[in-house]
């Protein structure tokens, strides 16, 4: 080994204040030379795991190096010490088990797909470090190194075998499931939510992973490890100067949100002469210009539906390599009828001064899931479908057709509108089996 490389080896070797700038180069530039000493650092930390002396650092940095070098013969040994216990994974490596190990993972496998296999299903190896483990399975789907029939054997093997405790691992499937855009695994996903086995505050709703699903999901393995640049910024060293602007900066992104969520919808004048809006072709003033409003108004302005359907997915107007979308598996009419379900059930996020009153929410949910239900009966009848199991399968997106059914049924009791509740009751006692 060459003096410098020793230095650097040496600079690394235990706890600093100050990231070792100048010894990551010169190890970055010697890769053959560094190697060896990088898995026996690697070696040391294994055998001696929550044994290792406090202050030794060279195991860790060893692992990104590693992950850099492409270092597909240390896979196993990397894969022995991401399979130790939470508490020992935790003393050797720390917050690495979520920001580096699967991308070193990744870019170490050496093919062994049933090492991965069965260090997922270990339930006593750390469920943080195995589900980054099932993301580089995931991975390897994309890249066309694993079968899509395996991958999803697998899927379903975790998704509907026994219960576990480790709730983390079942969230990370389904975020897999759609970083994968395997559409055909939704069935597996919504399997886990009915089961109360996802964790919703990690991944959000049933609904929020279909929109997940259908998007062009970023590439955040496949490329190359810089080991330098993702330590540089680590809390473990001293902080840079912080940037002056930087509060101001987070005061502007706040505020923007908050004039977002705030903002005045836009309203059109429309003149007397004007062609009336209704398309009849007349004027508005010999048109709707006097007629009486109808009983029950549009739940909201055309912009504001506009506003809340940018998160619908995509339509596949132009196409993008790596996306899949609604108009490869639905028609239009179960989009159609699946906005307005968006419309009236996604969440809205805002600022927690600028929530609509809960009133308001009754009203839009109950007028917009009211227009969808003609749709849907016409739909089902055109279609020849007998049940929800038989229209969920084929036409249903983002909601199932009972638990909307359910929804628009408790709002109509609660106006008192026998006529609407009557109808929907009746579709939920013929179409419910």
């Amino acid at each position: 080994m060459t003096e410098s490389v020793q230095k650097a080896i040496n600079d690394i070797t235990s706890r600093s204040k100050v990231f070792p700038e100048e010894a990551f180069q010169t190890i970055s530039k010697n890769r053959e030379e560094a190697i060896p000493f990088l898995r026996a650092a690697l070696e040391k930390a294994v055998a001696e795991k929550d044994k290792l002396d406090v202050q030794y650092q060279l195991h860790f940095y060893a692992l990104f190096f590693l992950g850099e070098f492409q270092a597909r013969e240390c896979f196993p040994l990397i894969m022995e010490m991401a399979s130790f216990p939470t508490d020992i994974l935790d003393y050797l490596i720390g917050d690495t088990v979520t920001e580096g190990l699967p991308q070193i993972l990744y870019h170490t496998y050496n093919g062994d797909l049933e090492l991965l296999k069965k260090a997922i299903r270990n339930q006593e190896s750390d469920e943080f470090a195995r589900t980054g483990m099932l993301r580089v399975m995931g991975q390897l789907y994309l890249d066309g190194s694993l079968g899509k029939d395996e991958w999803e054997d697998f899927i379903r093997e975790e998704a509907h075998g026994d219960e576990r405790d480790d709730s983390y691992i079942y969230t990370g499937l389904a975020d897999v499931i759609c970083d994968c855009n395997m559409k055909d695994m939704l069935p597996e996903i919504r399997y886990l939510y009915e089961r109360e086995r996802i964790d919703e505050s990690a991944i959000g709703r049933y609904d929020d992973c279909v929109d997940r699903m259908f998007r062009k999901n970023r590439d955040t393995y496949t490329s190359p490890i810089d080991a330098a640049k993702m330590l540089r910024g680590w809390a473990m060293f001293e902080e840079p100067k912080r940037d002056t602007m930087e509060k101001k900066s987070i005061d502007k992104l706040f505020k923007a949100l908050e004039r977002e969520y705030n903002a005045p919808e836009k309203t059109v004048k429309i003149g007397r002469n004007d062609p009336c809006p209704c398309g009849s072709g007349k004027k508005y003033k010999k048109c709707c210009l006097n007629k009486p409003k109808p009983e029950t108004a549009a739940p909201e302005s055309e912009s504001e539906k506009e506003k809340w359907l940018k998160r619908y997915p995509a339509a596949a107007q132009e196409r993008e390599e790596g996306r899949i979308y609604l108009e490869d598996y639905y028609d239009a009419g179960s989009i159609e009828i699946d906005k307005l379900l968006y419309l009236a059930l996604k969440h809205r996020p805002a600022p927690i001064w600028s929530r609509e009153p809960e009133e308001v929410k009754k009203n839009r949910v109950r007028a917009y899931l009211s227009e969808a239900f003609p749709k849907f009966i016409s739909k089902a009848e055109q279609e020849n479908v007998k049940t929800f199991q038989e229209y969920d399968d084929k036409f249903s997106i983002h909601y199932q057709c009972k638990e909307w059914l359910e929804v628009l049924l408790e709002l109509a009791k609660e106006d008192g509108d026998d006529k609407l509740g009557g109808a929907v009751s009746a579709c939920l006692a013929r179409m419910d089996s």
